[in-house]
């Protein structure tokens, strides 16, 4: 295809925001800001694009979604596919003299090669914390919280925090003694909810049924507090009762925070990212059929910068966000200005003053020059404007 082809035009996966849906990102990034800056937390930036090795995943379904690029010296380099991992090489590197525990947020873009579609773009828009150098349930649930909060202030309504452990999941397979190549089968088909295909597998590795029927139940297990107590009927593994004990201690902190009507454990919660070691959790609105938040706990990932580090925080989904709330129909459009000030040339330094000194009132002003009668009923009507001046 030529490049005339595609001039004018936007690549799939990344559009424009028109007025009032910039405005509504905005908004969003405001109040997040507004909100996790009450907490206490510091703003960082990284690069959009950095060494590819930075990057690296040992999962190659992920390695497959990343841009990646040579720069003029033969680096490969790499569009950050997430923030989570520029975060703790910067915590390893530039802020290691930082007292801890850190707690950092940011705003920014990251980069996945998805198929596009609604609601799933090749580039997002992210807003997130982190919190470095605590391994307490508290930081956990700190971050479930926020998550909360988050999506309650950009005015969404309807939703649910799923909350699972990586600890369970492997904890069961220890149960099962697995080769890794069997665990990641299974991870795969646990991730895609596929609890045909995870049957199915159990039954080929020739697991005893009693022990697939332990498994299944356990992975299927969703509700409140409750279902920690029942899931510990169904394993010996201290790795697994560990991290339903670590469960319980973050849900009765989500009592604390009296946020646990908004929270639901979901045993069968694994992350597509491989660094999670802890907690994890996706924040779900039935407008949407994707998450519009996760994250979790990650203790190993600062660790190959050279800094151990235990680490926990989550990624809100902006553009996601918004998305549900055009769905509900309160995605605020464009608010007309206050004013108008219509002036003709001569009379340029007068409308100037106005409309400055009703700028400094707060008020949002619109001046046009105009030239002719007929030019102020149509510039008028065209902005819409709550009051209208001529100065001529």
């Amino acid at each position: 295809m030529s490049l005339k082809n595609h001039f004018g035009r936007v690549p799939p996966g990344v559009r424009d925001l028109l007025p009032g849906e910039a405005r509504a990102k905005r908004e969003i990034e405001e109040k997040f800001v507004a909100l996790v800056r009450a907490w206490g937390y510091q703003e960082v930036n990284t690069p959009v694009y950095e060494y590819y090795e930075n990057l690296l995943s040992r999962d190659s379904f992920q390695e497959d979604k990343m841009f990646k690029f040579l720069d003029r010296s033969g680096h490969v380099l790499a569009l950050r596919p997430d923030m989570t991992r520029p975060i703790a090489r910067l915590a390893a590197t530039r802020l290691k003299e930082v007292p801890l525990p850190m707690r950092l947020f940011y705003t920014g873009h990251t980069f996945s090669y998805e198929e596009p579609q609604v609601g799933r773009q090749r580039e997002s828009y992210q807003a997130g914390i982190e919190i470095l150098g605590e391994s307490s349930a508290d930081a956990d649930a700190e971050t479930v919280v926020l998550a909360t909060k988050a999506l309650l202030n950009a005015g969404i309504r309807d939703f649910q925090v799923s909350l699972g452990h990586v600890g369970i999941f492997h904890g069961l397979m220890e149960d099962l003694g697995l080769s890794e190549t069997q665990v990641e089968e299974l991870k795969k088909a646990i991730g895609n909810k596929d609890f045909v295909k995870l049957r199915e597998l159990l039954s080929n590795f020739k697991i005893p049924r009693e022990n697939q029927n332990k498994v299944l139940k356990a992975l299927n297990l969703r509700g409140g507090a409750e279902v920690l107590k029942e899931a510990r009927e169904l394993t010996e593994s201290d790795k697994a009762r560990r991290a339903l004990k670590n469960m319980e201690e973050i849900f009765s902190v989500l009592q604390a925070y009296q946020v646990e009507r908004y929270v639901t454990v979901d045993l069968g919660l694994l992350r597509e990212l491989d660094y999670y070691t802890g907690l994890v959790f996706e924040g779900y609105s039935a407008a949407l059929g994707f998450p519009l938040c996760g994250g979790g706990r990650y203790d190993k990932l600062v660790g190959k910068f050279g800094r151990e580090l235990p680490a926990t925080g989550f990624a809100l989904g902006v553009e996601k966000v918004m998305l549900v709330l055009e769905r509900e129909g309160v995605l605020g459009e464009e608010p007309s200005p206050d004013y108008l000030i219509m002036y003709s040339p001569e009379k340029r330094a007068e409308a100037a003053q106005k409309a400055g000194r009703l700028r400094a009132e707060g008020y949002t002003v619109v001046a046009r020059v105009i030239t002719s009668p007929v030019e102020v009923e149509i510039v008028g009507k065209e902005t819409g404007a709550k009051q209208k001046n001529v100065i001529k």
